[in-house]
């Protein structure tokens, strides 16, 4: 994919990282919230960018970094999990099965993610690298249907927004793992040499006119829905300007990724 595109994809998995930890934040009042987010994207570029000579650098590194602190995260809400998941506690039975549905293949999901990334992680092989990519290709399926399941019957508060967040990364990783010219380097040949991933490509006139389009259409589509997630999970609460940051953060992602991604 080249050096200029894995910095950018960097950012947007630090910039899921931010959103991840800053989760109770957005819940909080809502220009604390967005500076938190605001915060933690800036941090996730700048520690992206240092990291990307490494091996296991930029995105690859930040990949185990989100995993791991957003398990951390996921464990300090495991007794509310927990008692949500007491059959006892729900008046509707219906209800009560659409949310296990919508929660427990997605924790599974994630635990298997977690299992899978560490062994490759310890043992740098092919096979290893295969489990981890059906972990990904699961937590897409599960992700996906939590996300359709909690539009129908689950949308009140932040919800959908954590759920767009969850189904779009998976999405995001599951590609990477399996296109991401870093990953064959690191993990299949394990010859990673930064001079000759970093290689610049050259771009002809029609090119050039095609990849500005396609930065033009994905940046807008992105800073639209990201502008309707943000509303969502600001809710009723007073709005500032920086509600607009994570939008325009991501626009500039997808302005990035339709730039640098492989002319197909």
């Amino acid at each position: 994919m080249g050096l200029r595109l894995n910095s950018w994809l960097n950012a947007v998995a630090l910039g899921g990282l931010a959103l991840a930890i800053s989760s109770e934040a957005l819940a909080a009042p809502a220009g604390q919230g967005q500076n938190t987010v605001g915060a933690g994207l800036f941090l996730a570029w700048a520690i992206a960018y240092l990291t990307r000579r490494r091996a296991i650098g930029g995105w690859l590194l930040y990949f185990y970094i989100q995993l791991y602190l957003s398990l951390l995260i996921a464990l300090l809400f495991i007794p509310r999990v927990i008692a949500n998941l007491n059959p006892g506690s729900w008046d509707n039975a219906n209800l009560y099965v659409l949310f296990f549905l919508s929660t427990v293949p997605v924790l599974l999901t994630q635990a298997f993610e977690a299992y899978a990334a560490t062994l490759l992680l310890a043992r740098r092989n092919e096979s290893n690298l295969r489990v981890l990519r059906l972990a990904l290709l699961a937590l897409v399926v599960s992700s996906g249907a939590a996300l359709g399941i909690d539009i129908g019957y689950f949308s009140e508060g932040p919800t959908l927004f954590f759920d767009v967040l969850t189904f779009g990364f998976a999405c995001i990783w599951c590609a990477y793992f399996w296109r991401a010219k870093r990953v064959r380097i690191v993990f299949v040949e394990r010859s990673w040499d930064y001079a000759s991933y970093s290689a610049p490509r050259v771009l002809s006139l029609a090119e050039k006119r095609y990849l500005t389009k396609r930065s033009a259409i994905a940046g807008s589509v992105t800073f639209v829905l990201f502008l309707l997630m943000m509303g969502s999970a600001i809710g009723d609460k007073k709005p500032d300007a920086g509600i607009f940051f994570v939008p325009i953060f991501y626009a500039l992602i997808a302005v990035a990724v339709g730039w640098y991604a492989p002319i197909q």
